[in-house]
C-alpha cells in the first residue's frame, strides 16, 4: 500500500517498437481524467476514514453537536484500523493475478459502489452496530480497494499507446497519495460543523456514488467499446499497441520464493510499510493528544506525506543522475550503491524515531520538523530498496514488486493493532506509550 503512487515504474518486461507520433487530445485522454478523479476519491477515503474514527470518540464536542460520541478507547480504534488493512492484505495478490486478465470498467464501478453504498450507510453502523460492525465495514472496504491498483493498470494498458503511458501512469496512480494528503486537512475541517463525524462519511458517499455514475455512464474499458470515440483515434491505440506487448512468460513464484535476497528484500519492504502505516494511523492520533484539536492535528498530519513525495521525487532523479555520470558507477557496483542510499536513509530514520520521543513533553515546531524529516527519508528509502527490484530482475520486476508487497501488507496491518494494545486511555500516561511505540 506503500508504493501504491510508484506502482507504475515497475512492470514486466514487453516485447516490441515504441512508435513516436504527434501527440493529439482525444477521448482516451478523457478516460485518465476519469480514472484520476476515481483514485483520487479513494485514496481520499483512506486518510478520511482515519479522522472520522478519530472524530468519533472526542468527547470534546460533545455538548457542542447532536451526534452521538462514543467511547471506544484506543484498542478499539486499532482493531478498527487494521480491519482495513487485513481486508486489503487478504485480496491484494489475488487481485494482482486475476483482475488484470479482466480489465473491465464495471470492476471499478463496483469497487466505487460499494465504497459509497458503505460510506453512506456507517452512521448507520456505528450507532446501530458498533464498533464491530464497524470493523467489518472497513474490512470489506479494504477488501474492494485492494482491486484498484490492478483494474487500474490494465485499463491504462487497454486505453494508451506506450508512449503516454509513462506520462499519464505516474499521474493516475500518484492520485492515491495526493488524495490522501488533501483529505486530511478537509475531514479535520468538516468535524468542526454541527453534522461532526457523520458528514464526513457523508461527504465520502456524495463523491463517490456521483463518481461511480460518472465513471458506469461516460467511460469504458476498451476504445473498441467506447461509444464516443473516432475510427481515427480507436486506429491510432489499435495499431500503437499491436506492435508492443507484455512478454508471454511464466511467473517463477516458486524461484523467487527460494531465494534469500525476495525476504531480504521482502523484509526492507515490510519495515518502510510499517513506518508508512504508523505515521498515515497514528500520527493524527499523536498529534491530538499535544494540547491540539482535531482540526488541527489533521492537517498538520497531511505535512510528512507531502515532504515524503517530495524527497523522492527529488532523490530519485538526483540518483541517477550521480550514478550516470559514471563516477558513482565507477566507485560501486549499483547493488552497493542502492545498499548504501538506503542505509542512509535507514539511519536517519532511525534516529528520526528515537529523537521524537524526547520532544513530545514541550511539543513545538521542531517536533513537526523531526516528523516530516524521519517520514521524508522514507522517500529517500524507496529510491533505494524498491530500485533493487528492477536490479534483481529485468523481466519480473513487477512481479517480484508485488510479492513483496503481499508480504509488507501483512505486517502493515498489525501496526494499528500493536498500537491500539499498547496505547492507555491515560493522557497523561499516553505520551509514555507513543515512545514505546516510537522506540519500538
Amino acid at each position: 500500500m506503500d508504493v501504491e503512487f510508484l506502482r507504475n515504474k515497475y512492470e514486466d518486461s514487453y516485447d516490441g517498437v515504441v512508435t513516436k507520433s504527434k501527440f493529439k487530445i482525444g477521448i482516451r485522454h478523457l478516460q485518465m481524467v476519469y480514472m484520476f478523479l476515481c483514485t483520487l476519491i479513494m485514496g481520499m477515503m483512506r486518510s478520511s476514514n482515519v479522522i472520522a474514527v478519530l472524530a468519533i470518540s472526542d468527547f470534546t464536542r460533545n455538548n457542542e453537536t447532536y451526534i452521538q460520541i462514543h467511547n471506544w478507547d484506543s484498542r478499539i480504534q486499532g482493531t478498527i484500523f487494521s480491519s482495513f488493512f487485513f481486508g486489503y492484505a487478504l485480496i491484494y495478490l489475488p487481485a494482482e493475478i486475476y483482475l488484470k486478465q479482466v480489465g473491465d470498467k464495471f470492476v471499478l464501478t463496483s469497487v466505487l459502489l460499494i465504497n459509497g453504498g458503505l460510506s453512506a450507510a456507517m452512521p448507520t453502523v456505528v450507532n446501530k452496530g458498533g464498533w464491530i460492525a464497524v470493523c467489518n465495514a472497513e474490512f470489506l472496504m479494504g477488501m474492494t480497494q485492494a482491486c484498484l491498483l490492478p483494474i487500474n493498470e490494465q485499463l491504462i494498458c487497454n486505453w494508451l499507446p506506450p508512449s503516454e503511458r509513462r506520462i499519464f501512469g505516474p499521474i493516475i496512480q500518484g492520485a492515491i497519495l495526493l488524495g490522501t494528503v488533501i483529505a486530511f486537512p478537509i475531514s479535520g475541517y468538516l468535524f468542526q460543523t454541527r453534522l461532526g463525524w457523520e458528514l464526513i462519511f457523508y461527504s465520502q458517499a456524495m463523491m463517490t456514488l456521483s463518481m461511480a455514475a460518472i465513471w458506469a455512464l461516460l467511460t469504458a474499458g476498451s476504445p473498441g467499446s467506447h461509444q464516443a470515440i473516432g475510427n481515427e483515434e480507436k486506429d491510432f491505440i489499435r495499431q500503437a499497441l499491436s506492435t508492443y506487448r507484455k512478454k508471454k512468460q511464466i511467473n517463477p513464484w516458486r524461484q523467487i520464493l527460494r531465494t534469500k535476497t525476495f525476504w531480504a528484500l521482502a523484509l526492507s519492504h515490510s519495515a518502510a510499510s510499517a513506518i508508512f502505516i504508523f505515521f498515515v494511523v497514528e500520527v493524527p492520533a499523536f498529534l491530538l493528544i499535544l494540547n491540539s484539536s482535531l482540526r488541527t492535528s489533521s492537517s498538520l498530519a497531511s505535512l510528512p506525506l507531502i515532504c515524503m513525495w517530495s524527497i523522492h521525487v527529488l532523490s530519485a532523479q538526483t540518483l541517477d543522475f550521480i550514478f550516470n555520470i559514471g563516477l558513482a558507477g565507477f566507485l560501486f557496483h549499483v547493488k552497493h550503491f542502492r545498499k548504501i542510499v538506503n542505509s542512509i536513509a535507514t539511519f536517519g530514520i532511525v534516529i528520526g524515531l528515537m529523537t521524537l520521543p524526547n520532544l513530545i513533553a514541550s511539543w513545538n515546531q521542531l517536533g513537526l520538523f523531526v516528523l516530516m524529516g524521519t517520514l521524508g527519508l522514507l522517500g529517500l528509502q524507496f529510491s533505494g530498496f524498491l530500485e533493487n527490484h528492477r536490479d534483481m530482475t529485468q523481466n519480473f520486476s513487477g512481479t517480484l514488486l508485488t510479492m513483496t508487497s503481499a508480504v509488507s501488507n501483512v505486517i502493515a496491518a498489525l501496526i494499528p493493532l500493536i498500537s491500539g494494545f499498547i496505547i492507555s486511555d491515560n493522557m497523561v500516561s499516553k505520551h509514555q506509550d507513543y515512545n514505546i511505540i516510537v522506540i519500538f
